[in-house]
């Protein structure tokens, strides 16, 4: 959840997940300016997921960038204490004027960072630094037929928001590993959607996705797959699908959100 043969395909022009841009008269703050958002509302979404609602005066003004429509499409977090980490925008209102990000908390699995452990304790009233919004990398080739999505519990809202973009022509695969079965959480999409939930083991996080993909043909057809989560198993999976099952380059999007064992990690595109 945070941090990253062939033809040229050119991007789909995808539905956005969000609501449509209002009419605003202001120009949006420069792109990568920090900004600085209120906590307005904290609540558990799961046992490991915690959701919090941002709004502002600078919210407002954050919401006015069309960018912040793109699926997948995240900010820079920084939290007391702490360096800045990438959300994914779960969701956006312009009419209420906020934003919301989902937070993985890790607890005492040994792999929480500063942006974990605020979040586990953030109270309305608060408040946090952002920048962005910045391109979450989903680049759908015109003509593809099917999409996989896969990552693990910090990458499920860059998941949830690309699945929501899609439409009934597209087949869509997702798999995502998460802590336990309570973890699990509904994914919305127009298009024709199966998803295979998976249970990981926190001493070997990823390595459940890992196995289930390794093993997987690609289904019938042009496609695209957009992945991320732990470092090393998304670099494993990116030569696997390059290197032993010739996916073209254009076709696939692998970013590593952050790495086991480091607390710190900058791995992020």
């Amino acid at each position: 959840m945070t941090a990253n043969a062939s033809e040229a395909h050119a991007p789909r022009a995808l539905p956005s997940a969000f609501q449509s841009p209002q009419p605003s008269a202001a120009a949006p703050p420069e792109r990568g300016a920090r900004l600085e958002a209120h906590v307005l509302q904290c609540r558990l979404v799961t046992p490991h997921m915690r959701r919090i609602t941002l709004g502002g005066p600078d919210v407002a003004a954050f919401l006015r960038h069309a960018a912040a429509d793109q699926p997948g499409a995240w900010v820079k977090v920084f939290v007391p204490g702490g360096e800045g980490r990438a959300y994914t925008l779960r969701r956006i209102d312009r009419v209420a004027a906020t934003l919301e990000l989902d937070f993985v908390l890790h607890g005492d699995s040994g792999h929480e960072g500063p942006a974990s452990a605020w979040a586990a304790r953030a109270q309305p009233g608060e408040r946090i630094g952002f920048a962005g919004p910045r391109d979450g990398g989903f680049a759908l080739p015109d003509d593809a037929r099917w999409v996989m999505l896969a990552g693990d519990a910090t990458a499920l809202p860059a998941i949830q928001s690309i699945a929501a973009s899609l439409g009934p022509e597209i087949r869509l695969k997702t798999y995502v590993e998460v802590p336990t079965a309570a973890d699990v959480q509904e994914i919305r999409s127009q298009a024709v959607l199966r998803t295979c939930w998976l249970t990981g083991d926190p001493a070997e996080p990823g390595l459940a996705l890992q196995q289930q993909l390794m093993h997987r043909p690609q289904p019938a057809g042009p496609g695209y797959i957009w992945l991320a989560g732990e470092s090393g198993v998304v670099r494993t999976l990116r030569a696997h699908f390059l290197n032993d099952q010739g996916l073209a380059r254009t076709r696939l999007t692998a970013k590593g959100y952050w790495k086991h064992g480091e607390a710190d990690h900058r791995d992020r595109a």
